[in-house]
């Protein structure tokens, strides 16, 4: 770990010795400003060198030595009324990014207008509610479990949107139905291999309905829909890109190389000679770009929830699908997970599972049986570990435990048994692809177990 992660790292540990002491939220004496945070400090340990465990866009993870990154986060918000409809929240919170790195970053800052008693609409940056537990995802402390499920929330490399949103309230009968529809932007880095750049991921002109209902007896019921343009923008495969269109990148003698043969076979000086078998590569070639570098093409997301508490009991589920007319594959997760209080520990035991329903297919196939096939294989395998960040399948038994230690402090401790079938790199981080360590892992049925520990608390 760098020394500017390690100098980072402790917020989350001073917040905790300050909250011990602290009032759960401060309030100004007008009552117009209030002021809370959040935090967790937890360690993970993974059963395999192999691969790495994180929240699935994090530019690291843990292995078998552990790591406090992957859950370690610390967040402070506010929100100031200016007059009695009308305040503005904001939120800043530190946790570890795509690039590796712990640095303060503005989640929240949205301005709320209360229209109407069961009416609102808010405008600016805001949590994206593509999920069940969207706007305290990141709050440990208010989740029975150590994380939300990774089978089903790491299937959205995004967390906040731009835009605006209009809420209305109503009572039926013995339920409350809340209705939102929102419309925004979203931009995210994601990082699907540590040798790698990040990802830009953008997800533009979305539009979004989710209806949540809240009905007798403990039940609630969420549904909700979204759709958009996605665009990926990564300096890997525009890389990849550029080898198979010949285009030449500094320093990069296998481009260079490569843009040679491909510049002779774009010209006509190799495919003339190879006749319909030249034609049918560089059809091949051509069809890279768009497939490694997406941009603006149809993304949806689709998610049913159901929890229930009351009395002693809690529960939670999930069912969702991600479709896009890209490499990123569709995919349908879900996940239910089941608690019971005894005093202050909830026991709980949870079970998920993420499927891929389509796979995009490398179109480099055709070899030449000339020189030029050293470089095709270059662009095939490019591809083969462009289209492997997206083989996800996995499934999970989790069991865990909580303990409300005090008012405004939880400590929880989980065991994830994670079965990755082959050909899939589940929703682990592979350092480097191209290696034979992470290619005997992608090809190979893998069953690890990860143990967590974390502190949650508020303050």
């Amino acid at each position: 770990m760098s020394e500017k992660k390690l100098r980072r790292l402790p917020l989350a540990a001073a917040a905790l010795v300050t909250c011990m002491g602290a009032h759960a939220e401060y309030q100004s004496p007008d009552g117009n400003f209030r002021m809370s945070g959040f935090g967790t400090l937890g360690a993970v340990k993974n059963g395999t060198d192999d691969a790495e465990f994180n929240y699935p866009g994090q530019g690291g993870g843990a292995t078998k030595r552990g790591s406090l990154s992957p859950d370690s986060k610390v967040a402070v918000q506010g929100t100031y009324k200016f007059a009695p409809t009308v305040s503005g929240t904001a939120q800043v919170m530190t946790k570890y990014d795509a690039e590796g790195q712990y640095i303060p970053n503005i989640e929240w800052a949205f301005a709320k207008w209360q229209a109407l008693p069961g009416l609102s609409l808010r405008a600016g940056r805001m949590g994206a509610p593509y999920f069940m537990i969207s706007d305290f995802r990141d709050v440990g402390y208010a989740n029975t479990t150590v994380r939300p499920n990774l089978d089903v929330y790491g299937q959205v490399p995004v967390s906040q949107f731009q835009g605006a949103d209009a809420s209305y309230q109503m009572s039926i009968g013995a339920s409350t139905v809340t209705a939102t529809l929102w419309a925004g932007d979203s931009k995210a880095l994601f990082n699907s291999a540590s040798v790698k750049a990040p990802t830009e991921v953008l997800i533009q002109g979305q539009i979004g309905l989710n209806i949540q209902a809240e009905l007798s007896e403990g039940w609630s019921m969420r549904l909700g829909r979204s759709q958009g343009k996605l665009t990926l923008n990564s300096e890997s495969n525009s890389n990849l890109r550029a080898l198979a269109s010949g285009q030449t990148i500094a320093g990069d003698s296998a481009t260079s190389q490569g843009a040679a043969a491909a510049g002779a076979l774009r010209r006509g000086q190799i495919a003339g000679g190879l006749g319909a078998t030249g034609q049918v590569i560089l059809g091949q070639l051509n069809q890279v770009d768009a497939l490694v570098n997406p941009s603006g093409v149809n993304a949806t997301f689709t998610g049913f929830g159901l929890s229930y508490d009351q009395d002693n009991w809690v529960f939670n589920g999930e069912y969702t699908k991600r479709k896009t007319d890209s490499f990123v594959t569709d995919t349908t997760g879900w996940y239910g997970t089941l608690g019971y209080r005894v005093e202050k520990f909830t026991p709980y035991i949870g079970l998920s599972k993420v499927v891929t329903n389509r796979r995009s297919a490398n179109p480099v196939t055709q070899l030449s049986g000339t020189g030029l096939d050293a470089y095709i294989l270059t662009v095939q395998g490019g591809v083969n570990q462009v289209l492997g960040v997206e083989k996800l399948d996995q499934k999970t038994t989790t069991l865990g435990v909580r303990w409300d230690a005090t008012s405004n402090m939880a400590i929880k401790a989980q065991v994830d048994h994670i079965i990755k079938p082959v050909d899939s790199n589940g929703m682990f981080l592979i350092p480097d692809p191209a290696t034979t360590t992470a290619q005997n892992f992608l090809n190979s049925k893998r069953t690890v177990n990860v143990l967590s520990v974390s502190v949650d608390f508020v303050f």
